[in-house]
């Protein structure tokens, strides 16, 4: 193949001071633009593995997903326990309530004067018949002016 012409043209990337200078040559029987430059290749070590290592984005996207997955169901498995202690503790609750409340009403029911004359008369405790009140006379000395007033 001849060369038919040559060409020299630059180009920017990102600003005026990213020129890069390129040669295109045009062929005999080709109508396509083919750069005469060299193409630039990874480095890599006498192994043959690249300078990266092992870490590459789908091991790191792997990873992220596996945690997050396992994250998420240990939440969900929290939240779990948590409600039905919750529960738990409502039955418990509601429980001592209705104990509460029928020892409320116990305690109404002997309290009653009904009950302590019933109570009374099964102990065979008897009326009694002269009742006698005393006066209460106030701790205070007063003088005889104020003890008229009081009374």
């Amino acid at each position: 193949m001849k060369k038919i012409a040559t060409v020299n043209y630059y180009f920017s990337r990102g600003g005026p001071w990213e020129m890069t200078k390129r040669t295109v040559v045009i062929r005999k029987k080709s109508f396509c633009w083919q750069p005469n430059i060299k193409r630039k290749t990874q480095k890599t070590t006498q192994s043959g593995k690249s300078v990266a290592g092992f870490i590459n984005p789908v091991f790191i996207v792997l990873a992220c997903t596996v945690f997050s997955g396992v994250f998420y169901v240990y939440s969900i498995n929290q939240t779990a326990t948590k409600g039905i202690a919750i529960g738990q503790a409502e039955k418990e609750i509601a429980k001592k309530k209705n104990e509460n409340d029928s020892l409320r009403i116990r305690e109404a029911e002997v309290k009653s004067l009904y009950h302590i004359e019933d109570q009374s008369k099964n102990m065979n405790m008897v009326s009694s018949q002269n009742v006698i009140y005393l006066e209460e006379s106030p701790a205070v000395a007063y003088s005889d002016s104020q003890a008229k007033n009081k009374k």
